[in-house]
């Protein structure tokens, strides 16, 4: 028998750009989740065919972030491995069956919402449905943050990032699909005038100007954190940068928070109230934005936490 053991070991990265699709996809789909739990339980009725539309393409957009991450998986009967094995200390255990049951019950709430009737039975597994995607959404925050090896990542703005990604990202994605049934459809198909639909959409417009501001002060707190922290942190924050800076902060901070934060904000503190259409348009663009940015920050971080450091450190 030959004694000699061979290791095979991947080169690179371990995380590629498709663990950053999972965590984007997913994002926007618990964020969608969300919006729409709150805008049926909270929204007035014209926004229910918001509230629908939300509800269904979120699962839909789980589900496409985990085919990207068993794309991922170097042997997919390691997945099926996770699914009979017990492993509570495991996070990535964890994550694995809060987010199949997501799908499942996501997939049955998205049925019940092809009838936009009143329906108490969907209400009350929206509330299930909604604690779940609360924590697959914290949970893409943790699985970055636990990982202390990569000072990058190694952060509580890590998880901060996620919960603000998710929320920006997903009514964003909720209002893109949302415009373009609008627009298939005709805009003549929701309940009352533009002009009342658009008004009603200022408190989405409010949580959106917070949620983007609030991201940006989370990535200057975490920059602030790594540059004057330990010398790893230092170094591991320059490496990043090197590889990653430009896109991250021109296509993810310029134009996925920046200028949205603008649009939004000019267009419903200064347009006028008798062009809702072109109000519509800015709000389509805005969101359109807002998702290409947040793609942009998954990928620059999962990415760029993984860049070799310049030096040794100890």
């Amino acid at each position: 028998m030959d004694p000699n053991v061979f290791y095979s070991i991947q080169s690179g990265p371990i995380w590629d750009w498709r663990v950053a699709v999972d965590l984007f996809a997913g994002g926007v789909g618990v964020g969608a989740f969300l919006f729409a739990i709150l805008l049926s339980r909270f929204g007035e009725q014209r926004y229910q065919r918001l509230a629908q539309t939300a509800a269904i393409i979120a699962p839909f957009l789980v589900m496409l972030g985990l085919a990207f991450l068993f794309w991922k998986v170097g042997n997919k009967t390691n997945v099926y491995q996770m699914a009979i094995n017990l492993a509570p200390s495991s996070l990535m255990w964890w994550g694995f069956l809060i987010q199949s049951a997501l799908v499942a019950l996501g997939l049955i709430h998205a049925w019940q919402w092809l009838d936009r009737a009143p329906n108490a039975a969907r209400d009350r597994l929206g509330l299930l449905v909604g604690a779940l995607a609360l924590l697959v959404g914290v949970y893409h925050g943790l699985l970055l943050a636990v990982l202390t090896s990569h000072p990058i990542w190694a952060s509580g703005s890590m998880v901060l990032m996620a919960v603000l990604a998710f929320t920006t990202t997903g009514v964003a994605g909720a209002l893109v699909a949302h415009l373009l049934r609008m627009t298939v459809a005709g805009r003549s198909d929701e309940e009352g005038e533009l002009t009342g639909y658009v008004d009603g959409l200022r408190p989405v417009r409010t949580v959106l100007l917070l949620a983007l501001a609030l991201m940006l002060a989370n990535f200057f707190f975490w920059w602030v954190d790594l540059s004057f922290g330990s010398l790893e942190s230092a170094q591991a924050l320059a490496a990043a940068w090197s590889a990653y800076g430009p896109l991250l902060l021109l296509a993810g901070i310029g134009l996925g928070l920046v200028v949205p934060l603008v649009l939004i904000a000019w267009f419903f503190g200064n347009a006028p109230v008798s062009k809702p259409a072109l109000t519509l348009s800015a709000i389509g663009l805005a969101s359109l934005l807002v998702l290409v940015g947040g793609f942009a920050i998954r990928y620059a971080v999962v990415m760029g936490g993984q860049v070799s450091l310049p030096i040794s450190v100890f």
